[in-house]
């Protein structure tokens, strides 16, 4: 049976079943905002919506696959597996949900209707990708004349070369070629026939057309080695399959685009006359063979930022160079730990990058006076945005971490407790991380790395006036104001001596560490954004402060881990709770091993507060301000 008559023959019920599909789909969507679906919503309501908007889409697809079916139904395979499995699937749902709506069944209705709808999706492409190479009916007709088995042998072309066929497609756009079905480009000489205005003509051994150099179709010539030696041994050595060698190919132009730029501007070393006269023949740098060995440079993304090692801040640099210095380094640092951090394998991928946008967020904020914030603003908001992104999956990371240190001395019973809360954690760590990924890919994201990058690049943007309007100096240089400001912020942290020293108040919240925290570790930061023009001291400095800064950080992650192992227990979810559901709250759970947790980590806080005299004794004596003082001296020979 001719492919006309099968389209034919299977056009009614495609368009019966498009039809259904679309009934199906827009009754599903209308019963789902008429009932107001959402997660609390009834059984039978989610049952009937999940049921029609699935058979919809299963109705759709087949009709859209009988539409353009160019075999017999008996012969689709891969049609007809898709789908029993989406029916299956379908089916596994409708009498399990919800009273059997368990694992493994879960599972199985997700494989079967996602596999079927795959394999639907697979036909649709591949019958559609077919018929663009069928050619017109007159054609057919001529070349059936000539050829009687080309067709016979197209129309036995079976479902079973279906995955086949779609793989080839798939391979050669990844190897950037061009794709025609194996019946069309036969290689063993038996269907060696080209239908030319009409006409059939039959070459063995087609000669290859040469262009003729006209002034509309010139071949370019700058890539013309006019040496019988070089042009010999590449013959030799070489095996082009065309003239387009130094072309860039489709993956090229699409997928690093960065490397085309390159190569579209690299200087042949040729007069734009195309004469080659005492010129030393020269190579697009595209590939490396045998005979001859080329060089390509790779076009690393954000490079003038990623290869920085250190700052290389100097006392004589303004402030807003010293920022513009430090912000580069620590964007490098960004992104250098970006694509790590999407992978996933190493969660101190995502620690280090959250530290970095961390650090430029810190900088805009200690160095706000002497930056163009008008200019500035727009990225430090989305510094900050992406801070708290990567911040949110970090903090559950280190749960998860502070989780697996109590666990390790703890009988195998205790794990199976702490089953619910650790399950709780890393589903909310799925849709942090699931957030994540979809803001560093959002376009958003994307734009303003592009539009940072160009702004820190931009000389101009970073030149700050050391002199009024009226001549007056302003101070700008490193040297002149960081003892400054280094000196305003340690006096600020001495300040809370009085608080944190006096025992008779009692601060429940422990706000008065938190606050303390913050100011500690603006000092720390500062010494470390300029620690390459400061004195030796400041390495020591760095280190009793940080120490500081961690016994300050642990006791606040100790208070806000409480309040939510509190919540845990009380509503059985992880994260802050809504006052509507807080409102409806029964009571406490029973959570055997979180209680025993929450202990542990009340005694942790207790040994923190013990711990606190001792690291703030070192910051607060005078053997650290004279070392403060030493340290900041060195600006001036350094």
């Amino acid at each position: 049976m001719s492919s006309n008559m099968l389209v034919k023959k299977y056009s009614l019920v495609a368009s019966l079943g498009f039809l259904f599909g679309l009934v199906f789909c827009m009754t599903g969507l209308l019963f789902a905002m008429v009932s107001r679906l959402s997660r609390n919503s009834s059984p039978e309501v989610i049952l009937t919506v999940c049921f029609l908007l699935g058979a919809g889409i299963l109705f759709i697809l087949a009709g859209i696959i009988l539409a353009g079916m160019r075999q017999r139904f008996s012969r689709s395979y891969s049609f007809i597996t898709g789908i029993l499995l989406s029916v299956t699937g379908l089916l596994i749902f409708t009498f399990s949900f919800p009273e059997s709506w368990t694992y493994p069944k879960v599972s199985y209705v997700i494989m079967f209707y996602s596999v079927g709808i795959f394999l639907l999706l697979i036909n649709i492409f591949v019958n559609y990708f077919l018929q663009a190479f069928t050619g017109t009916e007159t054609q057919a007709t001529v070349a059936q004349k000539q050829k009687p088995d080309i067709s016979n042998e197209y129309s036995q072309f079976n479902d079973r070369s279906v995955l086949a066929t779609f793989a080839g497609i798939m391979v050669t756009n990844i190897t950037s070629g061009s794709y025609e079905p194996s019946f069309l480009t036969d290689t063993n000489g038996r269907y060696d026939h080209f239908i030319v205005n009409d006409k059939v003509s039959e070459e063995k051994q087609p000669e290859p057309q040469i262009m003729g150099q006209t002034e509309e179709t010139m071949i370019p010539e700058k890539n013309t080695i006019h040496n019988p030696s070089i042009n010999a041994e590449m013959k030799e050595n070489v095996h082009f399959e065309d003239d387009s060698f130094n072309e860039p190919t489709a993956m090229e132009t699409t997928q690093f685009p960065e490397i085309v730029d390159v190569l579209e501007t690299e200087d042949n070393g040729l007069p734009e006359d195309g004469s080659d006269e005492n010129v030393e023949p020269t190579f697009a740098p595209v590939t490396e063979t045998r005979g001859l060995s080329t060089t390509v440079v790779p076009v690393i993304p954000f490079s003038e930022f990623r290869s920085l090692e250190k700052t290389n801040i100097k006392a004589t640099d303004t402030m807003r160079e010293a920022a513009h210095k430090i912000l580069m380094f620590h964007f490098g640092v960004m992104i250098e730990h970006e694509r790590g951090t999407k992978v996933g394998k190493d969660i101190e991928e995502l620690h280090d990058m959250r530290v970095a946008a961390m650090r430029m967020r810190s900088v805009v904020e200690v160095l706000e006076d002497y930056l163009d914030m008008k200019e500035m603003s727009s990225y430090y908001k989305n510094i900050k945005s992406t801070r708290k992104v990567l911040g949110t999956v970090r903090d559950l990371d280190v749960f998860l971490e502070k989780i697996d240190h109590y666990l390790e001395g703890q009988p195998p019973e205790r794990r199976l407790e702490m089953d619910p809360l650790t399950d709780s954690i890393l589903i909310e760590r799925a849709k942090n991380r699931g957030n994540m990924l979809v803001y560093l890919d959002d376009s958003k994201y994307n734009k303003f790395k592009k539009n940072f990058s160009s702004y820190l690049l931009h000389k101009k943007s970073w030149k700050m006036k050391s002199v009024k309007k009226d001549g007056e100096p302003i101070p700008s240089r490193v040297r002149d104001i960081l003892p400054v400001l280094l000196y305003t912020q340690f006096a600020t942290v001495r300040a809370y001596d009085e608080i944190v020293s006096d025992e008779s108040i009692v601060d429940p919240s422990l706000e008065k560490y938190h606050q303390l925290r913050i100011d500690v570790k603006i000092l720390r930061y500062t010494l470390e954004f300029f620690k390459e023009v400061l004195g030796s001291e400041s390495k020591g400095l760095i280190k009793d402060l940080k120490v500081l800064q961690d016994n300050l950080g642990d006791m606040h992650d100790t208070v806000v881990a409480l309040e939510l192992l509190e919540n845990f227990e009380k509503y059985g979810t992880w994260g802050e709770v809504s006052k509507k559901k807080s409102s409806g709250s029964g009571g406490l759970q029973d959570y055997p091993g979180v209680d025993a947790y929450m202990e542990y980590r009340k005694q942790e806080l207790q040994n923190l507060l013990e711990a606190f005299p001792n690291a703030w004794s070192k910051v607060i004596d005078h053997d650290f301000s004279v070392r403060f003082s030493q340290a900041i001296s060195g600006i001036y020979t350094s």
